[in-house]
């Protein structure tokens, strides 16, 4: 009698059904994807995967409920502060050791863009850039454009 591993027939089945599933599990895909992951937010290791632009920061993404949250670390602090955003909204979670400087597109005083602030994470709706380091880092969230 023919036996095919359980392992070695969902791939086959999902490219049967639905191409795209299984070239979704064969292949890591775009690099400019946001990958979130579904657990593991406020812990000091996540296993999300760190999607910072700069080695001194960490930032990782999660996903639950049709909410994006982003939890960013200090390699030498730990976790600083996360950024919940849904839809064009954010807000900033009571999360972190210290009172981090963050500066969020719904607050309304006009940010004056700093000469040394460096991004540190890019998402396809909006750019997280800091200035300076440490406890005294200030943090900027901006809106991008929306590509034509």
């Amino acid at each position: 009698m023919w036996f095919t591993p359980l392992r070695r027939m969902c791939p086959l089945v999902l490219l049967m059904v639905s191409p795209l599933a299984a070239k979704a599990m064969c292949c890591p895909g775009d690099v400019n994807v946001i990958k979130s992951s579904g657990s593991g937010l406020g812990q000091t290791q996540p296993l999300a995967t760190d999607q910072s632009l700069d080695p001194r920061w960490n930032v990782h993404a999660f996903e639950r409920d049709s909410i994006s949250y982003f939890q960013i670390s200090d390699v030498a602090e730990g976790l600083l502060f996360i950024i919940a955003k849904s839809g064009d909204v954010f807000w900033l979670l009571p999360a972190g050791t210290i009172d981090a400087q963050v500066a969020l597109p719904s607050d309304h005083q006009p940010q004056r863009p700093s000469l040394d602030a460096k991004e540190v994470f890019r998402h396809p709706d909006f750019t997280l850039l800091v200035s300076g380091t440490g406890k005294a880092a200030a943090w900027r969230v901006e809106n991008r454009p929306a590509m034509p």
